[in-house]
């Protein structure tokens, strides 16, 4: 039995799998940027909060 004709199908399926994982990684790290921003924003306003309230 002969494998060469299952190569370039092989190497196409490996090809895409990566392009899907490498697109689900970066979905990955732009959510988990856009969550840190949100907290830090979260903060900055606790913050400012916090320090309008003692000028009062």
């Amino acid at each position: 039995m002969n494998l060469m004709p299952f190569f370039p199908m092989l190497i196409i399926v490996v090809f895409y799998l990566a392009i899907i994982f490498v697109i689900l990684y970066f979905i990955y790290k732009w959510v988990n940027k856009f969550i840190s921003l949100k907290q830090q924003h979260n903060d900055l306003l606790k913050e400012i909060i916090v320090k309008m309230d003692s000028k009062n």
